[in-house]
């Protein structure tokens, strides 16, 4: 099984607890960066950025985990509709508190494209 790239063995089944995939995040170092830029949509006319910058979240450093990996260059990364939903559904758990990361989850849920920055 595997959750937002980390694999877990498949004696765990496919329900992985919210606390196995936190513990895999423990060393993402999110130091440095204030700020997620999303660029939502494909069409020119359509397209809008989202900026998110609650860095006590699962989702925060979920998404800066998603941006460095096989990223050297820190370079603009389209994000897979997979990782985004897994995002999305277990920050829905873990930051329920939050307006700001919902609003965002509910984004991520749609069919639109996103691209992820870093600042």
């Amino acid at each position: 099984m595997f959750i937002l790239g980390f694999h877990f063995p498949a004696d765990m089944g496919n329900k992985i607890p919210d606390e196995k995939v936190v513990e895999k995040l423990k060393d993402v170092d999110t130091s440095g960066i204030n700020e997620i830029k999303l660029l939502m949509g494909t069409k020119e006319k359509d397209k809008q950025w989202l900026s998110y910058t609650n860095k006590n979240t699962f989702l925060f450093k979920a998404m800066v985990h998603y941006f460095k990996e096989e990223n050297p260059n820190n370079e603009q990364k389209y994000m897979i509709y997979m990782n985004r939903y897994q995002m999305s559904e277990i920050s829905k758990r873990l930051d329920a508190g939050d307006d700001e990361t919902m609003a965002l989850c509910k984004n991520l849920d749609s069919m639109e494209q996103f691209r992820i920055e870093v600042a």
